[in-house]
């Protein structure tokens, strides 16, 4: 997987920390897809590796959406 440019620290904490939310859902997708048979470990695995190649691809995707924010204008809050 390629990495992805980090403009900031909150940049970094969401590429690092966000994967695993649709990590988990495809876990859950899974197990709920399994329930009740038998799975061999190199099944587990495989599968495993797939749930989370898939959702580093979803996560990139997610954020290749996002638009950087114009830095260069302060940011005035409304009261």
């Amino acid at each position: 997987m390629k990495k992805l440019p980090a403009k900031n620290q909150w940049d970094e904490k969401w590429l690092r920390e966000s994967l695993w939310m649709p990590f988990g859902s495809m876990c859950n997708l899974l197990a709920q897809a399994y329930q009740g048979k038998e799975v061999d470990e190199k099944t587990f695995e495989t599968l495993a590796r797939k749930a989370f190649e898939l959702s580093g691809e979803f996560t990139e995707k997610a954020y290749n959406r996002i638009e950087p924010k114009n830095t260069d204008e302060p940011e005035i809050p409304i009261k």
